[in-house]
């Protein structure tokens, strides 16, 4: 899917995110690129100026039915 160009060329969506809590009470983003399970977690501790948030990658389990 083709989103609204920006100065650098087209922006495209490359996965839907959903937010989540954790049990610990962290909130998270997580979502499917294909066969892999995303997640965008912030980060535990740092220095201010330092990045937000880490993103990972993960094997998703087979959805129902064996379509993607």
């Amino acid at each position: 899917m083709i989103d609204q160009p920006n100065r650098s060329g087209a922006i495209l969506t490359a996965a839907r995110l959903w937010r989540k809590t954790s049990a610990k009470g962290t909130d998270y983003l997580t979502g499917r690129l294909g066969g892999v399970r995303v997640l965008v977690m912030p980060k535990r501790d740092g220095d201010d100026g330092d990045h937000s948030h880490v993103l990972m990658f993960a094997d998703a389990p087979q959805r129902d039915g064996g379509s993607r």
